[in-house]
Order: structure tokens, then C-alpha cells, then sequence
């Protein structure tokens, strides 16, 4: 597969942005796409490292820079704000995971300066990046340049003026061919190895600093006029927890310089080939949507973690918007895409909260609740790393209050959900036995607990802040109470199912405790639950919602900027919604609702959301495509696949939005495909876009891989392996797809 995305315009403000989009990573480091020449806040994040930190508890760490390089030529640093600059060139090729840099400046004496890199962060080799560039001038001339590891790196707080540092530097050593910082977070949980080398076939003269910023080696060379000369610079990085971490380190270092660049670009290249034969999709007839969904896609999959420590992060390896916090973002909108595709990743992910289990529960008895009460943000350790004050001025007078973390519960009915999901999909019995069961049970305690029980109106829930996030403290909102329902009948659902198969989900229900007598109070509570009433056929958001002030807007445009500033001042006390919340609850719980509902409820919420969060418009997407809403439906989805390379909401540069990239996903699987998963089978219901002459992707459903293409006149799906046939139901019509067979049926 071959795309690339080019760029060519240069500024300190537009490198913040590039680099988000042109971030390299491979589920362990995360380097951003600023140009190694010019220096930058930004270091390198390394998935799973945290260190504590003011207001959010727990944060990723900014770890040492170790992709930057410094020049000079005849005693002149080079770099590109303070010469004239003749050319700058960037390109992302997402096909083979590569970032390509061209640059011509001309120097304050006179010298004319080519420079050409490529970079890499490697995918097989988690722990390595590479960089190999090349120089030419028009002048002969002292070439000095510099590879640092820079230790001198802290992470951007509540305000920019605040940094905070996370990580110091236990050791600064070298040898010959190499320079080691040894690097340990500020609560000493984690330790970084880190080695470089700066290699050439040159002659050239090598020398070490050392410095309060870190340690850097020094290469010399006298270059010709008119002759292109060539380095690689080596990096390694690792944080296993060995006692020979440095051994290790210098170790995998000399493996891979005497590789050299060249085979680990094949072998770089052959990873991002096997990915793309699973994950690309093509579309005939829109270049410009199967563009915009392959790089979506290609940032949710480099961000995706090597192991169960962490899950996918709000904003990835990208950048720190979130703090590299794990929210619902991940359990609704990205991970469909892994269980779809990648399920054994998927499931690495739902493990981590299988992980942190026992900190939910710990969370919910704090809290006055049963079973788990997973946190609505978190880092490592899996407790609440929501800031309850967050300081607006640097003297800490004006605060703004935060109340997600303490009322936005409906996220462990969602992880719960995808852990059913995530069944559904792959039939996974393993999974469910030593994990998913058990997180489902204590999820269903925990909103057993959660109720509160009302003489008129049953099972209610208080205090909550739904989706929306407008308002808070409301009573019943219709996402939670809805999922919570929905969480409860999970609950007896695979209780039942448990007792039925016996042997290792037998053992589950015995080992957690779950008894007879507390799966019929779930049942009686999933009953009586209530769920705010519909008026003329639109549910109400939470109880007293209509009476609130009406406020309309035109859902062809995005965020708050638009409202006149006495709305947005008392937008808590108005019908505006922030993003989906019926809406959402009725996209992932479509069965429940008949069409005729879903469309009056999404008439109604379209012209009452802001879609001020970036999660809005792929459900609302979703739900048009489902309405017969074609360009609305279009227009969402590709909102969202450029929601970065056009900087959509501003904010680029804190990350890039991962849920939303796998909400596009989303949006054609389940939206313009109309895939949806039942009991035991596939149903397929397309409504592609009407540009678009053909779809084509594959996805696994319970082992098999399955390849789908869809055009305006047929569906054909051909099966690769598996010994059992699979059951679809394509446009009402059903039918039976055998072991490495195809069916095309029309439409």
C-alpha cells in the first residue's frame, strides 16, 4: 500500500501540529515528528512509564529526547530559524512507517546546505529508532555534528509557564561507539536504559560532553564541496526490569549496528506490509476518504501497547493532552477496530482492566459501592487519576472544579459491554474464563449497589454526569441508566451461561462468589430500572432535561466558539449537549430501539450538540448512515478522518484523537457497511456513500478471516481457513459461508 502525506510549510507553531501527524511509534516509543534539527519541549514517550505528578495524580512521562541532532559547519550551528531556508520538505509514508525530511538553507557566510533524513521507529525491534541522513555542501569545510541523549526534559503542566520533571539521569556513560544514559522516574517505579551511536564510513574525529542536559558524542569531519556524505544514528531504549537493564541495552545496541540501517528497513518495512494485508481498506471511487481513513488507522495501530501494563491512551504516543490517561475512549470507540482486526491485541487491552481490577474495587468501597467502580481516568495503576481542581492562574486563586471523576460512572458499563463485545466476536472461552467473566460480575455488583430504589419510578440513578458532560449531578441520565441496565442483565446472562458450560466458568462463579439469591436481585433490578420517558417519541436526556432552556444550532458546524458568549456562560442551564449521548446509547444498543425512534431522538439531539468533544460525530455518523442521512453521514465521517492533518478542533498539537480514529473505522464496519454482530452470525445491511463504485477490507470473526467487498449492487465475502461455516444475513436474506468459500449476494 502506498500513501503518503507531504508537507512543506515550516514554523515553530505549524512543527507543534506536525508533530502529532507525523508522531512515529510501535505500541513502546512514541518520537514526535518535529525536525531533529531545531530543539523542542518535546522528548519521547515510552508507553507504561508514569511518574506523579501536580492536580492529574499520575502522568506519562516526557522521557529523554533521543532523536535530536545538532550541526555545524566551519564553527556555524546550523539550523533553520536563523538561516535562510530554501526548501523544507516532510513526507509520511504510512505504508511502510517511514518519516522523510529534505531541507536547503542557505548560511549566514554564504554556504549553501542540503540535508535529506529518514527515520524510523522500529517495528519489530520495540526498543529501537533509527535515523540516517545525509549532508552535502557547496563549500569544503569543518562538518561538526552532535548526537545528544538530553536528559533536560519535563512534561508541560496547567499552564505552560509550569514544567515538570519527571526523570533524572542516574548514569551518563560512554565507550567506544557508544554514549548510555541510565534514567530513572522521579517515584523510582521505572528505569530507562538508553544508547546511541552516531555511525559513518568517514573519517572522522569523535569526542563525548557531558552536561546538566545530558550526555552527547561529537563527530568531526572535514567534507568536500559537492559531495553527499552519509551517517546513521542508532537509538535504543528499553525498560525492562533487569538488574543487566544497561548490559541489555548496549547490547541490542551493538546487534543492530551491525545490521546496519539497511536490513532493518527491510525487516522495518515487512512489519507495516503483514499489518496493511489486515488492516488497509480501499475504497474505489474516493481517494480522498480511503486517504483520510488509512491514516487514521495507521496512528491508532503504532499507538497500540506491546503488553497488558497499559491500554491505548486518549491521545497515543502523540503528545500529553490527557496525560496519557485511558478513559471509555477506549473500550467504545477504538477498540471495535482491535477486536475486529486484531483480536489478540484487543484483548491484551481488556486485560489491563482485568489488571487493575482489584483498584476498581478498592475505588468503589472508597466510594461507598460493591464490586468494581472502574475510574474514569486512568494511568498504571488503575486508580482515579481524574483532577478533582485544576488551577487556572499561576497563583492558584482561580480553579476550576472537576467532576467527571466522581459522577461520570457510566464507563464501567462500558468496559463491560466490550467485554461482551469482544466475546461476540471471537468466541473467546480462555478470555472469558480467567478474565471477562469475573469483570463483568463485579461490574454488575458494583451498579447493584449503585441504585437507589424510588416508590414511583423503581431503580433509579443520582448524581451522574453522562456523555454530554454539560451537566452534572443529574438523576437518571438515559446513557447510564440505559448501559447500567444493560451491565445488570450481562450479569445474568453469563451467570447462567456459566452454570450451563461448567468446568473453568464454573470455577469463575465459585471463585468470585457469585450465588443464586444476588443474580436474581440483578435481575429484578434490570427490570425495574428506570429510564427517563419519551416525549412525542424523544427520550429525555435526564430528568427535568426539557425544561431547560431551548437552544438550537447547525449541525454542519463543530465546537463552542459559535454561540454567542451569554450562551456559552450558562450553557449548563440550556437543552445543549456536548456530544452523543442518546444518540450513543441507541448506536451501541440498536436492537433495543425500532427505527422509527432512533430517527425521531437523533432529529431532535442533531440541532442540540456542539460536538465539542471529537467522540460526537462518528456515532452521530453511524446513526445517519443508519437514517438514510447520507450527506450528513458523510460529511461526520470525513470530519473525523482529517480531524488532525486540518487541525479541526485546535488542538493537534496535545495528541492525536485515537477514539476518533477508530470511530471512523466504526463508522464504515458498522454505518455505511451496516455490519452488525448477533448471536451467531454476521447481518449486513450497506448503505455506502454514493460516490463510492466499491469498499473492500477484511476482518476475523471467532478465528476465521474473513475479506468483504461491497459495491452499490452486491456483497461478496470470502472465508480463509476455519472448519465450520459461519452464518450471515445479508439484506434479509439467509445464508451459509463455508470453510475458504465466497459468497456474492445481490442487492
Amino acid at each position: 500500500m502506498k500513501f503518503s502525506f507531504q508537507f512543506k510549510e515550516y514554523s515553530p507553531k505549524t512543527e507543534e501540529v506536525y508533530g502529532t501527524i507525523l508522531t512515529l511509534g510501535n505500541g513502546y516509543i512514541g518520537i514526535r515528528g518535529e525536525i531533529e534539527l531545531e530543539p523542542t519541549i518535546y522528548g519521547t514517550t515510552v508507553l507504561g512509564i508514569y511518574d506523579y505528578t501536580p492536580c492529574f495524580y499520575r502522568e506519562i512521562v516526557n522521557a529523554p529526547r533521543v532523536i535530536g541532532l545538532g550541526m555545524m559547519f566551519n564553527g556555524e550551528p546550523l539550523n533553520l530559524s536563523t538561516h535562510k531556508l530554501l526548501k523544507y520538505e516532510k513526507e509520511l509514508d504510512i505504508g511502510e512507517g517511514s518519516l522523510k525530511t529534505w531541507i536547503e538553507l542557505e548560511t549566514n557566510r554564504g554556504a549553501r546546505i542540503s540535508y535529506e533524513s529518514l527515520r524510523i521507529v522500529h517495528g519489530k525491534r520495540k526498543n529501537v529508532a533509527v535515523l540516517k541522513f545525509k549532508f552535502k555542501t557547496d563549500k569544503k569545510g569543518l562538518l561538526t555534528l552532535i548526537n545528544p541523549i538530553d536528559v533536560d526534559v519535563a512534561n508541560p503542566s496547567y499552564r505552560p509557564e509550569i514544567l515538570v520533571r519527571h526523570c533524572y539521569a542516574e548514569e551518563l556513560d560512554f565507550g567506544e561507539g557508544f554514549i548510555y544514559a541510565g534514567v530513572k522516574t522521579i517515584d523510582k517505579k521505572y528505569t530507562l536504559g538508553i544508547a546511541s551511536s552516531l555511525v559513518t564510513d568517514e573519517k572522522a574525529s569523535r569526542s563525548v560532553v557531558k552536561s546538566a542536559n545530558g550526555i552527547a558524542e561529537v563527530l568531526s569531519i572535514e567534507v568536500e564541496a559537492n559531495r553527499v556524505y552519509e551517517f546513521v544514528k542508532y537509538v535504543v531504549i528499553s525498560s525492562e526490569r533487569a538488574p543487566a537493564l544497561k548490559d541489555k541495552t548496549l547490547k541490542e545496541l551493538g546487534e543492530i549496528k551491525k545490521l546496519g540501517f539497511d536490513k532493518l528497513f527491510v525487516d522495518h518495512r515487512k512489519y507495516w506490509s503483514e499489518i496493511w494485508k489486515k488492516a488497509k481498506v480501499e475504497i474505489d471511487g474516493d481517494k480522498g476518504a480511503e486517504k483520510g481513513l488509512n491514516f487514521s488507522l495507521f496512528h491508532l495501530i503504532q499507538s497500540l501497547p506491546r503488553d497488558s501494563n497499559i491500554s491505548l491512551t486518549a491521545r497515543g504516543t502523540h503528545g500529553f493532552g490527557y496525560r496519557g490517561h485511558v478513559f471509555w475512549d477506549t473500550e467504545i470507540y477504538a477498540l471495535p477496530f482491535f477486536i475486529a482486526v486484531f483480536p489478540e491485541d484487543a484483548k491484551r487491552m481488556l486485560i489491563y482492566r482485568y489488571r487493575n481490577l482489584e483498584a476498581a474495587k478498592k475505588n468503589a468501597k472508597l466510594n461507598g459501592y460493591e464490586g468494581a467502580q472502574f475510574p474514569w481516568e486512568s494511568a498504571d495503576d488503575g486508580y482515579e487519576a481524574t483532577p478533582s481542581l485544576v488551577p487556572l492562574d499561576m497563583a492558584g486563586k482561580e480553579v476550576v472544579r472537576i467532576y467527571t471523576g466522581e459522577e461520570e460512572h457510566h464507563i464501567t458499563a462500558d468496559i463491560a459491554y466490550t467485554v461482551d463485545f469482544y466475546y461476540k466476536f471471537t468466541n473467546d472461552e480462555d478470555f472469558m474464563a480467567k478474565y471477562g467473566l469475573e469483570i463483568i460480575f463485579e461490574t454488575t455488583r458494583f451498579w447493584a449497589s449503585r441504585v437507589e430504589f424510588d416508590e414511583k419510578k423503581g431503580y433509579v440513578i443520582k448524581k451522574v454526569i453522562g456523555p454530554d458532560e454539560y451537566h452534572e449531578h443529574v438523576d437518571n441520565n438515559f446513557f447510564t441508566n440505559l448501559m447500567a441496565k444493560h451491565n445488570l442483565l450481562l450479569g445474568v446472562t453469563y451467570y447462567k451461561r456459566a452454570l450451563n458450560k461448567g468446568g473453568s466458568w464454573k470455577e469463575t462463579v465459585d471463585r468470585v462468589g457469585v450465588r443464586e439469591e444476588e443474580v436474581q436481585k440483578w435481575s429484578e433490578i434490570s427490570e425495574k430500572i428506570y429510564l427517563p420517558p419519551q416525549v412525542d417519541g424523544v427520550f429525555e436526556e435526564f430528568d427535568g432535561y426539557f425544561d431547560l432552556e431551548d437552544y438550537t444550532v447547525d449541525p454542519h458546524d463543530i465546537g463552542e466558539a459559535r454561540l454567542p458568549e451569554e450562551i456559552r456562560k450558562k450553557i449548563g442551564k440550556t437543552k445543549l449537549i456536548k456530544q452523543a449521548d442518546v444518540i450513543a446509547a441507541q448506536y451501541l444498543l440498536k436492537d433495543q430501539f425500532d427505527i422509527e425512534t432512533i430517527k425521531k431522538n437523533f432529529d431532535y439531539y442533531i440541532v442540540r450538540t456542539t460536538h465539542a468533544s471529537s467522540l460526537s460525530m462518528p456515532a452521530y455518523s453511524i446513526v445517519a448512515s443508519w437514517l438514510g442521512y447520507e450527506d450528513l453521514a458523510y460529511e461526520y465521517f470525513m470530519k473525523c478522518a482529517y480531524i488532525e492533518l486540518k487541525n479541526l478542533y485546535g488542538n493537534t498539537h496535545d495528541g492525536f484523537h485515537l477514539a476518533t480514529a477508530g470511530g471512523v473505522w466504526q463508522v464504515l464496519f458498522r454505518g455505511f457497511c451496516g455490519i452488525d454482530i448477533e448471536e451467531n452470525s454476521i447481518k449486513i445491511a450497506p448503505r455506502l456513500p454514493s460516490k463510492w463504485k466499491a469498499v473492500k477490507f477484511g476482518f476475523s470473526f471467532r478465528g476465521i478471516w474473513l475479506e468483504i467487498k461491497i459495491t452499490p449492487k452486491e456483497v461478496a465475502v470470502r472465508s480463509a481457513g476455519g472448519k465450520e461455516a459461519i452464518r450471515l444475513n445479508i439484506v434479509g436474506e439467509e445464508l451459509f459461508l463455508g470453510p475458504n468459500e465466497q459468497i456474492v449476494a445481490s442487492l
